[in-house]
């Protein structure tokens, strides 16, 4: 699921991509981390236009060390990365501006909940 959204002060474009990923864990699914990683790159390439900033949360069911995140990070800032299932739950983007990360807890679902504040 994916959204552009603009910034009311500064006019920033902002596309906001909602990503859950394939089982089994870390996996990248039937056809590999690497395969969803490209998908992912080209959801983007299709739906961003020039000057926005790219941000990709979500429960990716792949840990920091994956093939999927590793290819992720190689064109994304690694923004946070929550503790439930070994750092399953991701918050990466194309800015590098980063006020400030937490990780608001539970709530009663089995992941935590991340927040991160971007400077736009």
């Amino acid at each position: 699921m994916w959204v552009r959204i603009q910034h009311r002060q500064t006019g920033q474009t902002v596309l906001f991509i909602n990503h859950h990923g394939p089982l089994p864990l870390n996996s990248g699914g039937r056809c590999g981390g690497e395969a969803t990683a490209f998908n992912l790159f080209r959801l983007m390439g299709t739906h961003a236009q020039e000057g926005d900033v790219v941000v990709l949360v979500g429960d990716f069911n792949a840990g920091p060390g994956s093939e999927t995140v590793r290819e992720l990070r190689g064109r994304l800032q690694a923004t946070f990365t929550g503790n439930a299932f070994g750092g399953v739950d991701h918050i990466l983007s194309s800015c590098p501006a980063v006020a400030g990360t937490r990780n608001l807890g539970s709530g009663g679902s089995d992941h935590d909940a991340l927040e991160a504040v971007l400077q736009l």
